[in-house]
């Protein structure tokens, strides 16, 4: 039985989180306890934040790319859109506070 097509995805998005994890732990920790205080999909479902571990690699990937507050918000709403499904990962709207608090992480990440 051969895998599902997005298995190879998400096997290659998994190994970029373990990159951006090891490369900057400290960030990625924070990414993705931002993520689960946020809760941007409104699932609650998560345990720990770890279990935004994938959505983190990915975000983290595509982040430098950012140009303002806004284009954080489009990109988290990507990345679960994703992750999960356009019906599952919601409006852009609900991500607007987790954006917020991203871009201020991301940015002073770039002063230190």
């Amino acid at each position: 039985m051969s895998q599902p097509e997005w298995f190879d995805w998400a096997q290659n998005e998994r190994n970029i989180g373990d990159y951006f994890r090891a490369e900057n732990p400290q960030l990625f920790g924070e990414v993705c306890q931002l993520l689960f205080d946020g809760d941007p999909m409104m699932i609650q479902l998560i345990a720990e934040a770890e279990g935004y571990a994938p959505e983190a690699g990915s975000i983290l990937r595509a982040l430098p790319q950012c140009q303002s507050e806004q284009d954080a918000q489009e990109l988290l709403f990507n990345v679960f859109t994703q992750w999960f499904s356009p019906d599952f990962a919601g409006c852009l709207d609900q991500y607007a506070p987790t954006a917020k608090k991203l871009w201020a992480l991301w940015l002073s990440q770039q002063f230190e």
